[in-house]
């Protein structure tokens, strides 16, 4: 080992342990290692022995001289056949180590859809998959798990995912969903009639709407909204800032479900009956937060990109307008196009509140920030409460 791989991610050293660590080098590998350490003090260290081939005494002293220093030190990917010497030793017991996940390539699976987290594919028959993009993904994955198991306990129709797969450099989960297909291909296969789709659909989140959840055992999202204000402020006038968060401290606080990335490449159907999965962004709060993000699924989010809907969903600007107006009717259960353009106005505000952060976070173009920051004061202005 003649260099030791390194990366740093959300406050976490990971140190990359590769080949055979034994009597023979074990002095540089320590060596190396507290190299590294030295040049990114602060952070956390977890080892990845994903590429580590043997471990023998000499290089399992390395590990407790590592976890006197660390007393959170933690040893993820290890091979079976190394996990059993950590296991025989006991180090098991005084390290948090994790086995490696088994691989598999998604080359000749079929795409299904395309998430703000990760990307869902047909594994075979009865399983998808969903590849994260945060190579470091696992916090998620299991964030997730849990979520689901909730929202199963509750009354949501959501398939638990029950494994950990590798792929590639980074992490997917596998869900068993047999013979499911998703509302986006239904909206695809029946742009003319998308009366099936929107039934789903909101049939789904109304369903999700209607769950009252225990206090404090999902995030609150009218909390990250105010932050989002908190960002947003110095952007906007004095007087445009003060209303903005007027008018979402003037949300109620609310205790029912909300998806939080509800769109319809999260709505599988199996056997007849809507499945939802991604349940990574479950939160709490008021329907208006969840209208604004679909707002911006269908709408917001092509407003400078017309091809970025048709390369999420599969189908064009016009059907995702159309499809969320439908949507929008359905859910407040009314044809009246006043009515409808109302709760269209509220959710713009979250909607482009959450667009123009999102925007200035990522160092967009100024013609992009430009634009969502004159969508969300015209918003702003057209309404008084974002209550409905």
């Amino acid at each position: 080992m003649n260099k030791v791989e390194f990366r740093t991610d959300n406050g976490i050293l990971y140190i990359c342990l590769e080949g055979r660590i034994d009597a023979s080098n074990s002095s540089e590998v320590e060596a190396e290692i507290n190299e590294v350490r030295k040049a990114n003090q602060g952070l956390h260290l977890v080892l990845d022995a994903d590429k580590l081939e043997y471990i023998s005494s000499a290089g399992l002293r390395i590990m407790l001289r590592l976890r006197k220093e660390e007393p959170k030190l933690a040893i993820i990917n290890v091979a079976p056949e190394v996990y059993d010497v950590f296991e025989m030793t006991g180090f098991s017991e005084m390290i948090t180590i994790e086995k490696t996940y088994p691989r598999i390539n998604l080359e000749d699976c079929e795409f299904i859809a395309k998430g703000a987290n990760g990307a869902v594919y047909r594994y075979d028959k009865e399983t998808i998959v969903k590849q994260y993009f945060n190579r470091d993904a696992l916090p998620e994955i299991k964030q997730e798990r849990e979520n689901s198991r909730r929202a199963f306990i509750l009354g949501v129709n959501t398939a638990i995912p029950y494994g950990i797969v590798r792929i590639g450099d980074g992490y997917g989960s596998l869900t068993e969903l047999l013979d499911a297909t998703s509302v986006t291909k239904i909206i695809r296969e029946n742009t003319d009639d998308l009366s099936q789709g929107v039934k789903y659909y909101i049939d789904t989140i109304k369903e999700v709407h209607s769950i009252e959840v225990e206090a404090g055992e999902l995030p609150d999202f009218k909390k990250w909204v105010l932050e989002w204000t908190d960002f947003l402020s110095s952007h906007l006038t004095a007087e445009q800032a003060q209303k903005m968060r007027s008018l979402v401290e003037g949300i109620p606080d609310s205790n029912y479900m909300i998806h939080g990335d509800y769109h319809t490449n999260n709505v599988m159907i199996q056997n007849g009956e809507p499945v939802l999965i991604d349940m990574d962004t479950l939160a709490v709060g008021h329907p208006i937060l969840e209208l604004g993000s679909m707002f911006n699924a269908y709408v917001g989010f092509g407003e400078l990109d017309v091809s970025c809907i048709d390369s999420f969903f599969g189908f064009s600007p016009e059907v995702a307008n159309r499809f969320w107006r439908l949507s929008l009717a359905e859910y407040v259960g009314t044809d009246d196009d006043s009515v409808i353009d109302d709760v269209e106005n509220k959710a713009k505000v979250i909607g482009y509140m959450r667009l123009l952060r999102r925007c200035i976070r990522r160092g967009a173009d100024e013609k992009a920030i430009k634009h969502y920051k004159a969508k969300l004061v015209e918003a702003i202005e057209k309404v008084d409460t974002l209550v409905f």
